[in-house]
């Protein structure tokens, strides 16, 4: 038993804890190494009441805590024998009739708790700074806008010069691009600091649909693309939610569907999928044929300032928080969105909303996606099924108008809108003959590189060209 003893009391002495060993009446036995050193009592003269007086006060039985506190971890302070103490966690043990505490040194915990909370509340102000000086900004911000909008629009009803006015068309969209910037800006910090707030107010969903594209007719008929929308027969016209904030995620999804579309059509498809008496669930199709996307970039989409890639927006702009700040709200509205898409393909949104009917419907069974997508109308092959013509007149025309907003932007230096023009030519060019596909990826090259010079030469050799495929097919007719 003594060499056993011997051996137990060898091992307790290397133990970082502070190991104490005590009788019944209090007298310590045994302090391991750690306790010696932290604590400098003398083994000889020290008792349990001297190291941890705030457990083992004067008036409790040294046996009786022991047995009411057994293997219990409880916080408290260790002292040393110049009368200072540190926090210890404790925790008390019995064996042969012996007392033991194991003290845990928890100044190192303490004060990293201190730092975390310290780091907390720096890191709330530099938020609530953050969140300040984004809402201070972007309210600045929209009063030069506004401004600049409005002298355009006076400027253009007196402008008779089409080029002129084909100039201010492209400031005013400038001024809308920066608008949706702020405005995603202003959201982003509502749904940080979780202050978005959803109205319930009955609206008209069809007149809804029939705005937003609206809206966004005009930029897809300069892009030569064709904006369609289905309503699905048993969806109801009146409903009650946040119109504002459903037309923010279908503006939002229309604007990125044509902005990453060079050529096909974009179009919007709406269901009933649920009704359960007033509750009532609607799936929403955002088709495009646009550029797509690999299944591995997915995952960024619906982050905050993320983009699938960063050249994505230097060539068709963007702050990255468009996608975010719908999926958030979609996820306010107790939906969901996800996408589907395919390189070169095209891509497709699918988000659903909960909102609610003006009056109780009869319960209808649950329509899956599956079933949703044998009754859409719009698809992304549609596109694979109309190939390019390069000899009808009406797709010359086309080229030749993406060749003449190109020049444009070229002559204006507005590089980041040039180089989405010639992004939609290169598309194009690469199914037609060769010469012409070639003088397309010098354009874009050259556009990214900033030459003016350069640039205008590729573009007149792409007139030239187009003029030739046209005399050539004016010919074979």
């Amino acid at each position: 038993m003594g060499n056993d003893s011997m051996i137990n009391n060898s091992i307790l002495d290397k133990a970082s804890e502070i190991i104490c060993i005590f009788d019944n009446t209090g007298k310590v036995n045994f302090l391991n190494s750690s306790g010696r050193d932290e604590l400098g009592f003398d083994i000889s003269k020290v008792c349990i009441r001297d190291v941890l007086p705030n457990l083992f006060t004067d008036e409790v039985d040294v046996t009786d805590f022991v047995k009411e506190n057994l293997n219990k971890s409880v916080k408290s302070y260790a002292y040393r024998s110049n009368h200072s103490c540190f926090p210890v966690m404790v925790k008390v043990c019995l064996e042969e009739e012996q007392g033991i505490v194991y003290m845990s040194d928890l100044r190192d915990v303490e004060n990293l708790d201190k730092q975390i909370k310290s780091m907390e509340e720096t890191m709330a102000e530099t938020i609530k700074s953050r969140d300040e000086m984004t809402a201070n900004l972007t309210h600045e911000l929209r009063t030069p806008v506004n401004g600049i909008k409005g002298h355009i629009r006076n400027l253009k009803e007196q402008e008779e010069d089409s080029s002129k006015r084909r100039k201010m068309d492209i400031v005013l969209q400038c001024c809308e691009n920066m608008e949706r910037i702020i405005n995603n800006l202003l959201d982003f910090a509502k749904l940080e600091n979780g202050k978005m707030v959803l109205e319930e107010q009955a609206f008209s969903l069809h007149s809804l649909i029939e705005s937003s594209v609206a809206a966004i007719e005009s930029l897809a008929n300069e892009k030569g693309l064709d904006i369609k929308y289905h309503i699905g027969d048993n969806v109801p016209d009146t409903v009650i939610g946040d119109e504002f904030r459903l037309s923010q995620i279908i503006n939002n999804l229309l604007n990125n569907a044509v902005k990453f579309t060079a050529e096909g059509h974009v179009g919007i498809e709406v269901f009933k999928t649920r009704q359960r008496k007033r509750d009532l669930e609607l799936t929403f199709f955002v088709i495009d044929t646009g550029i797509g996307m690999s299944e591995t970039d997915k995952d960024k989409l619906f982050k905050s300032f993320s983009q699938v890639d960063g050249s994505i927006t230097r060539t068709y702009g963007g702050t990255g928080l468009g996608l975010y700040v719908c999926k958030q709200i979609v996820e306010l509205m107790g939906g969901n969105i996800k996408v589907e898409s395919e390189v070169d393909k095209g891509t497709t949104f699918i988000f659903t909303v909960n909102l609610h009917a003006e009056a109780d419907g009869e319960e209808e069974n649950e329509v899956t996606l599956d079933d949703l997508r044998k009754l859409l109308i719009f698809d992304q092959d549609d596109q694979a099924k109309e190939p390019f013509d390069f000899f009808a007149q009406e797709n010359i025309n086309k080229i030749n108008d993406f060749i003449e907003k190109t020049v444009l932007c070229v002559e204006l230096e507005n590089w980041g809108k040039a180089e989405g023009f010639a992004a939609s030519l290169k598309r194009i060019a690469e199914g037609g003959p060769q010469e012409l596909s070639k003088l397309a990826f010098r354009l874009v090259m050259n556009v990214r590189k900033e030459k003016q010079d350069e640039c205008r030469k590729y573009l007149e050799e792409m007139k030239k060209t187009i003029d030739l495929i046209q005399e050539a097919g004016a010919y074979s007719g």
